[in-house]
């Protein structure tokens, strides 16, 4: 192709047809330009559909993420022996008991041993770590993006914040309660129990009501932001399939 564009210039400039050379050698310029023009369009375009598709690995990798973390939220707060809503109707039920100057009855024993019974929610935000390396930008729609950014600092450390506290407050004064006036069984099932020393006593130590009352109001903190962190989370990962369909 190049040898057949020289001997056109060639055999122009040889038979002294400098305007048709001049027409030529624009003509030649022009299909330079286009072909560029072409070439970059098309890297453009190879450059934009790899963009995509590694947007649309690390958005399924975020997904996954979810689905592991929903797993997790429902774990605490739905599982049927051990769950955070379970905690709170036995701190409920003692506080009740202890005010109404109720008898002491076996069951207490499993309500109290359920007042120890608090967790953590596992995060999986190896999608998100994937974005933040590459770049959020990465994410073409800015909505998703804010919202994927949203979840994964302000949620998570809110629910992380409201695990702290509940932590914090068992161990700086209800451990001690457990400790003193509390001792440890089992059933013939091989449930655990803690069985109050003195339950009498337990009516009238306003210390210890006030206490349980205290860890009653961080457990429905707590129980607060996973359900709220729950609905973000299945919101998120809605969003994030509608945008991955579209």
């Amino acid at each position: 192709m190049i040898k057949f564009f020289r001997k056109i210039r060639k055999n122009l400039l040889s038979e002294n047809k400098f305007s048709k050379y001049l027409l030529y050698a624009l003509g030649e310029i022009i299909l330079v330009f286009i072909g560029i023009a072409m070439a970059l369009q098309f890297n453009n375009w190879n450059e934009t559909k790899k963009t995509r598709e590694k947007e649309q690995q690390v958005l399924t990798e975020i997904i996954s993420d979810l689905e592991f973390t929903l797993q997790d939220l429902d774990r605490v707060l739905n599982t049927r022996t051990n769950n955070l809503k379970r905690t709170i109707n036995s701190i409920q039920t003692i506080i009740t008991a202890l005010k109404t100057d109720q008898p002491y009855h076996d069951s207490l024993a499993y309500n109290f041993r359920a007042v120890n019974s608090y967790d953590q929610i596992n995060f999986k935000t190896s999608g998100y770590q994937s974005l933040v390396s590459i770049g959020t930008d990465l994410i073409e729609k800015p909505e998703l993006r804010s919202s994927i950014g949203q979840f994964h600092t302000s949620s998570i450390n809110s629910t992380k914040g409201g695990f702290q506290e509940i932590h914090l407050d068992f161990y700086s004064y209800m451990i001690d309660y457990f400790r003193k006036k509390f001792t440890s069984g089992f059933n013939e099932n091989g449930l655990e129990k803690l069985v109050p020393n003195d339950f009498e006593a337990l009516k009238i130590d306003n210390e210890y009501i006030q206490s349980l009352n205290a860890f009653l109001g961080v457990n429905i903190a707590y129980f607060d932001i996973l359900n709220n962190t729950k609905d973000e989370a299945e919101q998120l990962k809605r969003d994030i399939e509608n945008y991955l369909n579209d």
